[in-house]
């Protein structure tokens, strides 16, 4: 059963030709089946293979791995979000149109210095922005709650997101020579993270990309997941890694819009300043 399920998940293939690959053939049916209970299966240990930093401890081995790496300092995570292609849903279907007019699950990962993944989301389709998603998330109150709480604790990210105390994202026509352009340039690099990350799960999966995926939104979700779980597994038993995943035809570009209509604004500009200031820590310890 999980031998079948693998060769469907790293293959991408149709479920009938996983079935022939095997010295037995193996009906559509039951090859169906066989992946939906495996899936199922991976879905509940998630929370025992994905796990987010909740204790100091936890996330000052975190910050430590980003900064021996990339030198960016109190980093518990890099994040992005990635499209999975699915076939047209029944129901709903323009949350799932995404901007390369395709049907796909919008999901958000989140990874450490290792490329971990240490937070999945794929509740939401294709439509969905980034930054509306972020807002959406179960972990974000908790990463709001102990910025607030005084802990210099933050995300990485792009300017697809909101900038923010707890969520460090790229300064706009920084110019060269200065802080701001010193701060970027670290940022930059210690986000290249989450794209190998992205990069080394898509590669290694390949059901995530090869072909749209031929189910419900909420079982596509389950087959992300699960997914995200081998990744970890596969880092954790130290397993070389396989052809890296290349997008042959990236999202469209847009300036989304990254402030919420409930965000408090106060909040953007609390997390400017706090990005000035780490940008000239940056600036001088170099």
């Amino acid at each position: 059963m999980v031998l079948v399920t693998l060769s469907f998940l790293a293959s991408g293939s149709h479920q009938k030709t996983v079935g022939k690959d095997f010295s037995i053939n193996i009906s559509q049916k039951s090859v169906s089946r066989v992946i939906k209970i495996v899936v199922e299966g991976f879905n509940m240990v998630l929370n025992n293979c994905i796990v987010f930093p909740t204790t100091v401890m936890q996330r000052d081995q975190i910050k430590e791995g980003f900064y021996r790496k990339y030198h960016f300092p109190e980093t518990i995570g890099c994040l992005d979000g990635t499209y999975v292609e699915i076939v047209c849903p029944r129901d709903d279907e323009e949350a799932f149109y995404d901007r390369k007019g395709q049907y796909s699950i919008h999901a958000q990962i989140i990874c450490d210095a290792d490329t971990n993944i240490i937070a999945v989301c794929c509740r939401f389709g294709g439509s969905a922005s980034n930054a509306y998603i972020w807002n959406k998330m179960n972990i974000r109150p908790f990463i709001e709650s102990i910025s607030r709480q005084g802990e210099m604790s933050w995300l990485i990210a792009d300017s697809k997101y909101p900038q923010r105390a707890w969520l460090m994202t790229p300064i706009v026509h920084a110019p060269q020579g200065t802080p701001d352009s010193q701060y970027n340039h670290f940022q930059g690099r210690t986000r290249t993270c989450i794209d190998r990350c992205i990069s080394k799960l898509k590669g290694r999966w390949q059901c995530l990309y090869k072909r749209p995926l031929h189910y419900t939104p909420q079982q596509a979700a389950k087959i992300i997941n699960a997914c995200a779980v081998l990744h970890n597994l596969c880092i954790k038993a130290g397993l070389p890694d396989s052809e890296h995943y290349i997008d042959p035809e990236p999202m469209p570009a847009v300036n989304e819009v990254t402030e919420m209509p409930d965000d408090n604004v106060n909040d953007l500009y609390i997390g400017i300043e706090v990005r000035r200031q780490l940008a000239e820590r940056i600036y001088y310890s170099v």
